[in-house]
């Protein structure tokens, strides 16, 4: 208990340290007789309220259709046949081009 009773103590020295020190700065500024400018206040910058932005509504595009599938244009039978085509070419193209590549 002592320790913090010396803080105590401690704090009401300094407080009055303190105060005794700006007792005495207030006596020499009134002895001096230099007369202190007195600060002008400015006038405070006044905002102008935030014109209220209208929300922009963007019209929403509209839908695109959905890619078209072979069994829709061409029937179910000819659209396993052009599957199948495709799917070859894109088996015969990539041996084509390494052909190519290994003569040069």
């Amino acid at each position: 208990m002592g320790k913090q009773y010396n803080k105590v103590i401690k704090r009401r020295r300094r407080a009055a340290y303190v105060a005794k020190k700006k007792a005495a700065i207030k006596e020499l500024v009134g002895k001096s007789g230099k007369a202190t400018k007195s600060k002008v206040a400015k006038p405070k910058a006044v905002r102008k309220p935030a014109a209220k932005k209208e929300k922009v509504v963007e019209a929403k595009p509209d839908p695109v259709a959905e890619k078209a599938k072979p069994v829709d244009v061409l029937g179910p039978d000819d659209a396993v046949e052009a599957e199948s085509a495709t799917k070859e070419k894109a088996a015969d193209k990539p041996q084509q081009e390494s052909a190519g590549t290994v003569e040069s």
